[in-house]
């Protein structure tokens, strides 16, 4: 078992500095120490895989009328799309086989309590209220999903983190579902960020267009709003980089925006031009080697907080309604410096 670094401003300065990992704690991040929020955290992993098969329909019946919506979420996600099913008990009976509950055993040995990650949530939600106060808090679900999904949200009601995609980069997860440069990001230090970034994209809602400046813009709106309910956290970790790519999109903004430009990207609708540009990827199409995967993201992140810099009066509820991806970089005024 290993124990990792957990996130704190005056812990990890020194560290993360001598790796080249930290980016800056935010000094203007507003107190939410008071504020008072309805958290709840179901461990629902636990539930199964503790519970004995004689006693799946008394837990049925808990989940059923207490958790409803976790419930649908859960079947549709172990089940796949468009599978019906009949018997839930028996369901989740088979869903205690020996794979899974190897699976949870090994959470439960690496990861413990989460109460660190409890901690962190908590302290991220308390946030959330303070810039968005009329949203519903979710209550968050930790299950076992056999490397289903990482993090994902299921309405206003269910932040659904999967803890198996956690386990450090040293675990044999299944290497052609996740390259090397995905595994080095599913560890514990990343858990909270994962499934922030779920809820932000929540909160931001769909592409409202198919150009690669409405992808830009939309993952730049999350990546802003996680920054702000994680005002600790390194970008590194935010954007899932190693510290030698952090330190390139910053060396390189002004080429990484010239690029996109000359080469007529911003408005190009098609998807196999700017795939790498937005998705988790090894690197960017037309870059040098060293660029890594979904550099629009980052570059779309530097947008909106221009805009935003432009409109210090704008709610963060104002921004994710707006869907002119073209007002928001018009107006952002947004030109990088040639460095």
């Amino acid at each position: 078992m290993y124990i990792l670094p957990k996130r704190s401003c005056t812990l990890l300065w020194l560290f993360l500095a001598a790796i080249g990992l930290w980016s800056g704690c935010r000094k203007d991040a507003p107190d939410v120490h008071d504020i008072r929020i309805p958290f709840q955290v179901v461990r629902f992993d636990s539930l199964l895989y503790e519970t004995d098969s004689a006693d799946l329909p008394a837990l049925y019946e808990m989940m059923r009328t207490r958790h409803p919506d976790f419930l649908k979420f859960y079947t549709h996600i172990m089940t796949g799309p468009g599978t019906k099913v009949k018997d839930t008990i028996d369901f989740l009976r088979a869903m205690k086989h020996p794979g899974l509950k190897r699976l949870y055993d090994t959470t439960q040995m690496i990861l413990g309590d989460l109460t660190p990650e409890k901690r962190d949530l908590h302290r991220a939600f308390q946030y959330v209220r303070y810039y968005f106060p009329d949203r519903p808090i979710p209550t968050i679900y930790f299950y076992i999903s056999e490397f289903a999904v990482g993090a994902s949200t299921y309405g206003d009601s269910v932040l659904a983190v999967s803890l198996d995609y956690y386990l450090g980069k040293d675990f044999p997860y299944p290497q052609m579902y996740f390259p090397d440069y995905i595994k080095r990001n599913m560890d514990a230090d990343h858990l909270v960020a994962w499934a922030m970034h779920a809820y932000a994209n929540e909160l931001v809602g769909d592409v409202p267009g198919d150009h690669f400046l409405d992808y830009m813009i939309s993952n730049g709106k999350a990546l802003y709003l996680l920054d702000h309910f994680l005002p600790d956290t390194p970008d590194s970790i935010l954007m899932n980089y190693t510290g030698a790519q952090m330190q390139w999109v910053k060396d390189n903004e002004f080429n990484m925006w010239s690029h996109f430009v000359h080469e007529n990207l911003l408005y190009s609708t098609k998807m196999k031009d700017f795939r790498k540009l937005i998705n988790p990827s090894p690197n960017s199409t037309g870059m040098p080697p060293e660029a890594p995967g979904r550099t629009g993201n980052w570059v779309g992140w530097q947008i909106v907080k221009a805009f935003m810099r432009r409109h210090p009066k704008m709610t963060m509820s104002e921004l994710v309604r707006i869907t002119d991806s073209k007002r928001i970089l018009k107006e952002s005024r947004y030109k990088p410096r040639k460095r």
